[in-house]
């Protein structure tokens, strides 16, 4: 199964646990009961593109990186937060392997850890994506 299809599963179960229905069930942090909290952050540098690949999805899960991920779904800029959904390794950026999956509004994709406002390469709270 692939990362994305677990992740919309996930996000769809607990929109359900939680009662909500219509767009913003699948959104960050509207559950009033906390089940669908996630760790929020924000960047500390300019145009930080949020990666994707639509057309192979898989090649961006299996490995975030500027190949696998060639498709600019957004971009982030300072102080600007974003909820953190999962993380893994990927491309070194900066001496830093670790890749965000993040959502802001109607972006998702990953962006490269190294950007992220917070000095450990791997973000505490954050679950390691597949696990």
């Amino acid at each position: 199964m692939r990362l994305r299809t677990a992740l919309g599963a996930t996000l769809a179960a607990t929109a359900l646990t939680a009662g909500l229905v219509g767009p913003a069930a699948a959104s960050a942090g509207d559950a009033s009961d906390g089940a669908s909290a996630r760790a929020s952050f924000t960047v500390w540098a300019t145009d930080v593109n949020v990666r994707d690949n639509p057309g192979d999805p898989g090649a961006c899960d299996a490995f975030p990186s500027p190949g696998n991920c060639p498709v600019v779904a957004g971009q982030l800029q300072p102080n600007q937060s974003f909820e953190a959904v999962c993380q893994k390794q990927g491309q070194n950026v900066g001496g830093n392997p670790w890749w965000v999956y993040i959502t802001r509004g109607d972006s998702r994709g990953y962006i490269a850890s190294y950007y992220v406002d917070h000095p450990d390469n791997q973000l505490p709270g954050v679950p390691v994506c597949g696990s």
